[in-house]
C-alpha cells in the first residue's frame, strides 16, 4: 500500500489499493498475469467457476474483482440488485434479455436487480463488479442460480449478436454458434 493510500484510510476513507503502475503497465504490454486467478486475495465465488478479489465497501454498494479463465463462465443467475460489469481485461459475452451481446474491455454494462442473466469468458476476462447491496465474494447469497431458459427472449429463444445466430439456446451449438452460456448443472 502507498503512502498516499494508507494516509487517506488513516482519514477514515475506506480505499483500497488493488493495482499498481507496474500492474497496469504489465497489462498494457500483454502481461495480464497480475489479473487472473492467482492474484493475491481471490477467493473462489460461490455457484461459479470464477476467483474473486473483494476491493472496496460495505452492505449497500461494493465492487469486486472478478476473474475468469479463457472458457468459463457464469451459469445463469440473479443478484438481489443492480450492478455493473467493467470489463478490464479480456473478450467474452453477457447473456441478457434474450441476447448474448460481446464484452470488451473498456465497457460498462449495467444490469438490474433480479434480471436473470449469464457472462462467459472467451479469453481470460477480468471484471470489476459493482453492486447494490453489496455481497461479499464468497457468499453464498450473493447470486442464485435460475433455470437456463430463464435468460432466453419470451419467445424462448436467444440470439447471439456475435455470430448473428438465433434458435433455441438448447440448439445454439447445433447452428455453430459457441457462446451459449453454461448450463448451471455444467458447473
Amino acid at each position: 500500500m502507498t503512502d498516499d493510500v494508507a494516509r487517506l484510510r488513516d482519514l477514515g476513507l475506506d480505499i483500497h489499493e488493488w493495482g499498481s503502475e507496474a500492474v497496469f503497465d504489465s497489462w498494457r504490454t500483454g502481461h495480464a498475469h497480475a489479473f487472473g486467478p492467482e492474484a493475491p486475495g481471490s477467493e473462489p465465488m460461490a455457484n461459479t467457476q470464477a476467483v474473486g478479489l473483494g476491493l472496496a465497501g460495505g452492505d449497500a454498494l461494493g465492487v469486486d474483482l472478478i476473474n475468469l479463465r479463457a472458457g468459463q463462465g457464469f451459469a445463469p443467475h440473479t443478484h438481489p440488485g443492480d450492478h455493473l460489469l467493467i470489463v478490464v481485461r479480456g473478450r467474452g459475452t453477457v447473456t441478457w434479455d434474450g441476447r448474448i451481446w460481446p464484452t470488451r474491455p473498456g465497457v460498462v454494462y449495467f444490469v438490474p436487480g433480479l434480471s436473470p442473466h449469464a457472462v462467459g469468458a472467451r479469453e481470460d476476462h477480468a471484471i470489476l463488479a459493482v453492486g447494490s447491496p453489496h455481497r461479499p465474494v464468497g457468499s453464498p447469497d450473493r447470486q442464485a442460480l435460475v433455470a437456463y431458459q430463464a435468460i432466453a427472449s419470451t419467445l424462448g429463444r436467444l440470439h447471439c449478436l456475435i455470430c448473428d445466430v438465433e434458435d433455441d439456446p438448447a440448439r445454439l451449438a447445433d447452428r455453430g454458434c459457441t457462446h451459449a452460456p453454461l448450463h448451471a448443472d455444467a458447473l
